[in-house]
C-alpha cells in the first residue's frame, strides 16, 4: 500500500492535487454537516418524545425549527465550501503561475539566459528558489560565452595552422617535383653513362683477348682483364637495376651446375689476381632449374666477387652446386671474417667493413631478385668459415631439354 501511495504521489501534477483537494474539502464539508444535521435531529426526536408524553412544547414548531437548522447548516456548509475552494484557486493559481514560470526558464534555459524576476513570484521560497536558478543562469552564460570566445579562437587557429599546412604541402609538392626531376635526370645520366661504358669495355677485353692470343699470357695484362672483369660485374648490376623495372625477365631452364662452372672460369682471373683459387663441386644429379639467366648471374656474380673481396689472402674459395628431388643448392664458403649481423648484410648501402670498396648494392639486389622469385637464402658464419646457400626451385622435368 505504501508503495503503491509513493507510485502515485511520484507522478501527481499540480493539477491533479488541485483536484485531489476539492474532492476532499467536498467530503469533509458533507461529513461535518452530517454529524451537525444527526446532532440536531437526535435533539428534535429526544424533543418529539417528551412533548408525547405531555410535557409543553408543540412538534410541528419543533419539526419547522429542524428544518430551519439543517438548511442554515447546509447553507453554512456551501458557504464555507465555496470560500475554502476560491481560497484554494486563487492560492493553486499562485503557485501555478510561479511553477509556471519556472517551467518556462528551465526550458529555454538551453537557448535563452533570460533570468526570473524575483518580484513577480508570490512565494518566499520560490523567491529564492529564482535566485538560485538565476545564479545557475548566470554561471552557464558565462560558460557559454567562454565557449563561444573559445570556438573562435579555435577556427581561428585552425585557419592558421590549414594556411600554414598548405604553404607546407605547396613547398612540399614543389620539393617533390624537383627531386622527382633530380631523380628522373639521375636515372637518365646512369642510363647514359651505362649505354656509353659498355663500348669501351668490350673493346678493352676483346683486345686483351686478342693480344693474349698473338703475344701470350702477360702478368700486367692479366691485372688488368682481372679490374675490367669487376668493373664488367658492376655494370651488369647497375645495368639490370635500371632496366629491371622496364623490361621483362622470363625464365628457362638452366643446367645449373654449368651455367655456374662458366661463370667461375669468367672470375678465375680476378681470382688469382688475389692470390685466391676457386674449388668447384659438382651435383652429381641433373642441376636442371627454372630461371631467368640475368637474374641468375646477378646473383651468382655477386656473390663470388664479395667472396673474393672477403676471403683471406692465399685461401680457397669453395663452390658447389647440390640437388635433392625438389631443389638445387648453390652455396659458397670460405675462410673470411665472421659476419656479425647476417640481416643486415642485405640492406642497401651497408657494409660490415667501411674500409672496403664497394657501395653495399650487391646483396640487397640478390636479396630482392630472390625474394621475388621464391628462393631461400640461409647464411652460417663463425670466426672460421662464412657460407651462403641459396635453394632454388627445381624446373619441372618436360621444360628440360633432352
Amino acid at each position: 500500500m505504501e508503495s503503491w501511495l509513493q507510485r502515485r504521489l511520484s507522478r501527481i501534477s499540480l493539477r491533479d492535487l488541485n483536484f485531489y483537494t476539492i474532492v476532499f474539502i467536498l467530503i469533509f464539508t458533507v461529513f461535518f454537516s452530517s454529524l451537525l444535521i444527526y446532532d440536531e435531529y437526535q435533539q428534535f426526536a429526544l424533543a418529539s418524545d417528551q412533548t408525547l408524553v405531555g410535557i409543553r412544547g408543540d412538534t410541528n414548531a419543533l419539526k419547522g425549527r429542524l428544518i430551519k437548522i439543517i438548511v442554515e447548516i447546509s447553507t453554512l456548509a456551501l458557504i464555507l465550501f465555496g470560500f475554502i475552494i476560491g481560497i484554494s484557486k486563487i492560492v493553486n493559481s499562485m503557485i501555478a503561475r510561479d511553477m509556471e514560470r519556472f517551467l518556462e526558464f528551465f526550458e529555454s534555459a538551453h537557448s535563452n539566459t533570460e533570468q526570473i524576476d524575483a518580484d513577480e513570484l508570490y512565494f518566499t521560497e520560490f523567491k529564492r528558489m529564482a535566485g538560485h536558478a538565476n545564479e545557475m543562469a548566470s554561471t552557464l552564460d558565462e560558460q557559454r560565452k567562454s565557449l563561444q570566445i573559445l570556438n573562435s579562437e579555435l577556427e581561428e587557429r585552425v585557419k592558421r595552422k590549414t594556411h600554414a599546412l598548405q604553404i607546407k604541402n605547396e613547398a612540399l609538392e614543389e620539393e617533390q617535383r624537383f627531386s622527382q626531376g633530380l631523380l628522373e635526370s639521375h636515372k637518365q645520366f646512369i642510363r647514359y653513362a651505362i649505354h656509353e661504358t659498355h663500348t669501351p669495355l668490350s673493346v678493352i677485353m676483346a683486345n686483351i683477348e686478342l693480344f693474349t692470343m698473338k703475344e701470350g699470357r702477360n702478368r700486367y695484362l692479366a691485372k688488368i682483364e682481372a679490374a675490367v672483369k669487376n668493373v664488367f660485374s658492376i655494370y651488369d648490376d647497375l645495368s639490370y637495376l635500371v632496366k629491371k623495372d622496364q623490361i621483362e625477365y622470363p625464365k628457362k631452364p638452366i643446367d645449373l651446375s654449368e651455367y655456374l662452372e662458366k661463370r667461375l672460369e669468367f672470375f678465375d682471373e680476378v681470382a688469382q689476381f688475389s692470390s685466391l683459387s676457386f674449388e668447384f663441386s659438382r651435383s652429381p644429379y641433373p642441376a636442371w632449374i627454372s630461371f631467368n639467366e640475368t637474374k641468375l648471374q646477378r646473383v651468382i656474380d655477386n656473390n663470388l666477387t664479395n667472396a673474393i673481396k672477403y676471403t683471406k689472402n692465399g685461401e680457397v674459395i669453395h663452390v658447389g652446386v647440390k640437388c635433392s628431388v625438389e631443389e638445387c643448392i648453390f652455396w659458397v664458403e670460405s675462410h673470411s671474417q665472421k659476419i656479425h649481423d647476417p640481416q643486415k648484410i642485405f640492406e642497401a648501402y651497408y657494409r660490415e667493413r667501411k674500409k672496403t670498396d664497394g657501395f653495399g648494392l650487391g646483396l640487397s639486389l640478390v636479396k630482392a631478385i630472390c625474394d621475388e622469385d621464391d628462393v631461400e637464402i640461409n647464411i652460417a658464419s663463425d670466426i672460421d668459415l662464412t657460407r651462403f646457400e641459396y635453394h632454388f626451385k627445381k624446373g619441372s622435368i618436360e621444360n628440360t631439354p633432352s
